[in-house]
């Protein structure tokens, strides 16, 4: 007994091996933060008015409060007054980065050079279907039902609120002019669903996400419609820059939404009230067939 006691004493007092440890996580350095160049004390964000103002602001908000921080400068959103001034702001030079619906961008990059860098994924996708709809109530079922009804357009450079919808209703053999009561451009696509649900219009076109937009900012039943044809997906809006905007901003900018992701919670946070998974880089030749179609109507 005393040998064994004495050998656990010895191998009691006997130096131990060191215990391996794991690598430390502390970090010893930030990461870098963007240096505004001379010059550049505010980013100017020229947005298209495809739901009201107000509510295309409120969404908008957190994604400016992020780009801020990340470019170290104030951000200024400003939502255009309609489609078409978006462009001409533009190109009088009063955006240096704008958010573009598909035929919008295709409007704009045919007048001057735009240096793109994301779209948007919503959905899960890069794309994006278009709705004629109806009231709940109506009467009206099939394409063929709308002639000699009232049609409620968002604006002449909407992809999914007029071209495309125009686009389908021409395939079908309608002369809109010929056969339909009433056109009405309408200007936004909330406007449009409420045109539709207070029975001004018996007939609208709009996105298919504009159902649960409206819901969010006006309380408004999905159910209250009822959607009788779908157009072709699209792609998703654009972001571009001016082309003098320096490289370096347009990167951080690039870097900055490419990053964004619904998968964290601080990326929901900013996604969410955009109602967008997240970002991916721009693809030029995404918007051909909207191109294609815009100079088929044209003619």
């Amino acid at each position: 007994m005393k040998r064994v006691a004495l050998l656990f004493l010895m191998l009691a007092c006997a130096p131990s091996e060191p215990v391996p440890q794991p690598p430390s996580r502390h970090i010893t350095s930030t990461p870098p933060v963007f240096s505004p160049p001379a010059g550049f004390t505010k980013l100017r964000v020229g947005l298209v008015p495809f739901l009201s103002k107000d509510t295309i602001s409120a969404a908008h908000s957190r994604l400016g409060e992020y780009l801020s921080k990340t470019l170290s400068v104030p951000v200024e959103l400003i939502v255009a007054d309609d489609y078409g001034d978006a462009i001409d702001r533009m190109q009088r030079g009063e955006f240096d980065l704008v958010e573009l619906s598909p035929l919008v961008y295709v409007e704009a990059s045919s007048r001057m050079q735009l240096r793109c860098l994301v779209q948007t994924i919503a959905d899960g996708s890069a794309t994006a279907s278009g709705y004629i709809f109806v009231r709940d109530d109506s009467p009206r079922r099939t394409i063929e039902d709308l002639k000699g009804a009232s049609f409620g357009f968002v604006d002449p450079m909407s992809t999914s609120g007029s071209l495309f919808a125009r686009k389908l209703l021409k395939d079908k053999g309608f002369d809109l002019a010929r056969d339909l009561a009433r056109q009405e451009f309408l200007g936004n696509h909330e406007a449009v669903l409420l045109a539709v649900m207070e029975g001004r219009v018996d007939v609208g076109a709009t996105y298919q996400g504009a159902f649960g937009s409206l819901w969010r900012s006006k309380g408004v039943d999905p159910l209250t419609f009822r959607v009788i044809a779908k157009t072709p997906r699209t792609p998703r809006d654009i972001f571009c820059v001016r082309p003098e905007l320096p490289a370096e901003i347009a990167e951080a900018i690039t870097g900055a939404l490419l990053s964004l992701t619904g998968r964290e919670r601080a990326g929901r946070e900013i996604l969410g009230p955009l109602s967008l998974n997240g970002f991916q880089p721009a693809n030029d030749r995404a918007y051909d067939e909207v191109r294609s179609v815009a100079a088929e109507l044209a003619k």
